[in-house]
């Protein structure tokens, strides 16, 4: 074999080497980068299901508490608007005072508990009660029986100020733990048509009796 011969072989083995490794570069390149992207969708496969289970399971919860409805009042054996016959007495001692008169009118006892939320005519607000009338025990109604609250209208020397003249007294009652009844209240006509009423007006609790009622 001639000089000129083997640098030929030799020029052509370097070109198949060379090309060789640039195949092989380019496979481990591509093969990088395959799994960069391999990675980067298991990465987001698991992400992205646990977004669509999560509001899938708040939207649940939604509809849970949107499907939930208020649950009625529990107003035990206390007496309730539609069980009594409400009525306000005018009384000739002592002065500007009236007389409120509840009156089981149902089949079965009831209980007049803690004091009349008493309001005149479309009053927001409730009158104000006397605390030492408060009795040892709620006040048991049976039928045909009735609970009395003594009504202070106003203040015999003026300090309750200028006062307004009121047609209808309404009273919402109070279940045994203290809270208004729900509903509508029972309602009555001022005796004579009309009460003068001023700042100083207030009520007392349920009692037994009319002179007890009257006493503040």
């Amino acid at each position: 074999m001639t000089t000129r011969t083997l640098r030929i072989a030799a020029a052509a083995l370097t070109a198949v080497a060379a090309l060789t490794l640039t195949a092989c570069g380019g496979d481990g390149d591509g093969g990088k980068d395959d799994k960069a992207k391999a990675d980067g969708q298991a990465s987001g496969a698991p992400a992205e299901a646990g977004d669509e289970a999560s509001g899938d399971g708040g939207s649940g919860g939604q509809d849970s508490v949107a499907d939930e409805k208020p649950k009625p009042q529990d107003k035990g054996d206390a007496c309730a608007p539609g069980d009594v016959k409400l009525e306000v007495r005018a009384v000739k001692s002592p002065v500007n005072h009236v007389l409120l008169v509840a009156t089981n009118t149902s089949e079965s006892t009831c209980f007049a508990y803690g004091f009349p939320f008493l309001r005149f005519d479309q009053d927001q607000a409730t009158a104000v009660v006397v605390e030492e009338s408060k009795p040892q025990d709620r006040i048991g109604l049976k039928p045909g029986k009735s609970a009395y609250a003594g009504v202070r209208t106003s203040a015999a020397d003026g300090s309750g100020g200028k006062g307004r003249d009121a047609q209808r007294i309404s009273v919402t009652f109070q279940t045994p733990k203290g809270d208004p009844i729900e509903g509508d209240p029972a309602q009555a006509a001022a005796p004579g048509g009309k009460l003068h009423i001023d700042d100083s007006a207030r009520t007392t609790y349920w009692l037994y009796d009319e002179a007890t009622a009257l006493e503040w």
